[in-house]
């Protein structure tokens, strides 16, 4: 058995990144027209991708295209795309990956404190990480039980509420009305366990905002935890194992 919850319908994304190669890029006029290029091609080609920002890369005539938080590399005559983990050939670096923590972090800090259930460090908070997770995921449940051992460790929780089937599901429907709770951790804890919420679903707004986020981070299934670096692991991991992984992320 996988230890993630998924959803019905799997998301797809675009998965990509930068190049490590120092080359000369092009001058202001040139780079103004591939950026209209490759607009133009997208938007005939792919109409349902969203463009977020076109900017240039170390490699000549390569562009990276952010869609949604998701990275892709594109030619400058917008003719052909790069899916795919690049790697600088010198250093070993995953450069794909590098930008995508990135972008997670940027993402997790525009959140306002409204839409988190925070779960502070016993004692001295020694690092923070962030769980996307769903009431009815029984993996959840599973990684819910080790959280005391992680802030034992000095291991700051923060939860946002993704039901990962969306809205209409059963789970989206308790992810609202634990946010109303008058103590919405406790009533966490319940829905956890399989119990009833004493709670309207007046959250909605904000659940279709936390879906959204999900997608932003690339999340495929709950539990989803973003480390301290940035870094994603999908599923349920014993606390001595994600204490191992969060001490190696450098948080």
């Amino acid at each position: 058995m996988r230890n993630t919850c998924f959803p019905l319908a799997a998301r797809r994304g675009l998965t990509v990144l930068p190049f490590a190669l120092a080359l000369a890029g092009p001058t202001t006029a040139a780079l103004a027209n591939d950026k209209d290029s490759i607009t133009a091609s997208i938007q005939e080609h792919m109409p349902g991708v969203p463009i977020d920002s076109i900017e240039e890369t170390p490699a000549k005539g390569i562009y990276e295209l952010n869609s949604n938080g998701q990275i892709a590399y594109v030619t400058a005559d917008g003719k052909y795309l790069i899916a795919g983990d690049l790697i600088d050939v010198e250093s070993r670096k995953n450069l794909t990956q590098g930008k995508q923590d990135s972008q997670r972090l940027a993402s997790l800090g525009d959140i306002p404190d409204e839409r988190k259930l925070v779960y502070p460090a016993d004692g001295e908070t020694k690092h923070t990480i962030t769980i996307l997770t769903d009431p009815t995921c029984p993996f959840c449940d599973k990684l819910h039980k080790e959280l005391p051992k992680l802030r034992e460790a000095g291991v700051e929780v923060t939860y946002i509420l993704t039901p990962r089937q969306g809205p209409g599901s059963k789970g989206f429907e308790i992810s609202s009305k634990v946010a109303c709770a008058d103590d919405p951790k406790e009533a966490l804890d319940r829905a956890m366990k399989g119990g009833s919420v004493d709670a309207e679903a007046c959250q909605n707004d904000m659940i279709e905002e936390n879906m959204a986020l999900s997608s932003r981070l690339g999340m495929s299934g709950t539990p989803y935890t973003i480390l301290p670096d940035g870094a994603a692991m999908p599923g349920f991991r014993p606390a001595n194992v994600m204490l191992q992984a969060i001490e190696q992320s450098g948080g």
